[in-house]
């Protein structure tokens, strides 16, 4: 007759077999590159889906979000960044912060623009010389390039790439704010300009209106940020909580012309508007996060012959990223909600997790919704 002791033996050797049948085959399933990764700030693991997939879903949310408002061409700004290869039937969407370099230096190799050796040699594919004439749909007559965008949406495969919106947003920072040596980094980012920069802060901070629904803790993080940054004469530095204090904060007529150029500036843009994901269809919306698999998968659906060029970085002087993120942590906790409901937009668009948060659009600024009206496209 078994015993009591020896039953409850067996069966927790029963238990002990089950569970690690179950731990090998969860190992074998997060070995599977296909099936979630981490993104770089959210607080949930994101599922990754098909880059065809994910298209279609943009699409879904498009149509079933008024505001978005569809236009019958796209804008004159989208005609700039969408690239064709007309031998593959393949039309590319760029933006910046989205391996942009990679993504142009590959277009012109694909069109014969540069040799494979040129291509592993480069280093800034993004000068004029590569793009003038009908490099891109912008240069076309008007006549050609509606012929051309019929066609393009008709019969080319259109494809684009997004990023993590924080991400995305904190390298733009880094590289547009904390350089010093980058030749084509725009001036206005140059640390010249930081004491402008400071002055319209200074200026947000004095006139803060009676009810203003801005936090206090807002305008005291405003207040410790020029203090630490600005009241250095010699030295200005625009930091990355001025930075957020800029886009999400400061009226859009408030800003007036010293900061216009960092308003309209490409890299700050939301990605939903820049390639216009609710004008064009399109047929695969890649991720930077998961760029190599995606890049295999559109070298077999298009039959590319060559590899995914690599890029290295031009940035000269920029700061770390262990500086950026340390910057990040200084910043409260209830910056960082208006933080992410400003960027929920793109987050929401395209799976990114980690932007719920309890707060409403109704607390932002007015000039906070993003560009939907039909702008010219000629």
């Amino acid at each position: 007759m078994i015993t009591t002791r020896t039953w409850y033996l067996k069966f927790l050797v029963f238990l002990l077999a089950v569970f690690s049948i179950l731990i090998y085959f969860r190992a074998d399933v997060d070995k599977n590159p296909v099936v979630q990764i981490l993104v770089e700030n959210s607080h949930e693991v994101q599922p990754i889906i098909n880059g065809e997939e994910r298209a279609r879903r943009v699409q879904e949310r498009c149509s079933n979000n008024p505001q978005y408002r569809t236009c019958l061409y796209p804008s004159r700004g989208i005609v700039k960044r969408l690239l064709p290869v007309h031998d593959k039937k393949l039309a590319m969407c760029v933006m910046g912060k989205t391996g942009s370099s990679n993504w142009k230096t590959l277009i012109l190799r694909l069109r014969g623009v540069i040799t494979e050796e040129e291509a592993r040699n480069m280093t800034y594919p993004h000068s004029k010389e590569y793009w003038q004439d009908n490099g891109t749909l912008y240069f076309y007559k008007k006549r050609e390039r509606v012929k051309m965008i019929e066609t393009i949406e008709r019969d080319y495969y259109k494809v684009t790439f997004v990023r993590d919106p924080l991400s995305r947003m904190l390298s733009a920072y880094r590289d547009k704010f904390t350089g010093t040596s980058q030749e084509h980094m725009f001036k206005v980012y140059r640390n010249k300009r930081a004491s402008d920069i400071c002055k319209c802060l200074e200026d947000l901070l004095l006139l803060k209106p009676d009810g203003d629904l801005i936090p206090n803790e807002i305008y005291a993080f405003m207040g410790t940020e020029l203090e630490r940054h600005c009241s250095n004469k010699r030295e200005k530095f625009v930091s990355l909580g001025i930075f957020f204090l800029i886009f999400i904060f400061m009226p859009q007529d408030f800003k007036g012309e010293v900061l216009k150029d960092l308003i309209v500036n490409t890299h700050f843009n939301d990605m939903l508007s820049l390639c216009g994901h609710c004008r064009i269809k399109y047929d695969f919306i890649g991720t930077v996060e998961t760029m190599d698999s995606d890049f295999e998968f559109l070298r077999r659906k298009l039959g590319i012959e060559y590899n995914l060029p690599k890029i290295e970085s031009t940035q000269s002087g920029v700061m770390s990223k262990e500086g950026v993120k340390v910057m990040w942590e200084d910043i409260p906790h209830v910056m960082k909600q208006y933080i992410y409901l400003f960027l929920s937009n793109d987050a929401n668009a395209f799976g990114y997790s980690g932007y719920s948060v309890d707060l409403s659009k109704d607390l932002l600024p007015n000039h906070y919704e993003r560009r939907t009206n039909c702008d010219t496209w000629y």
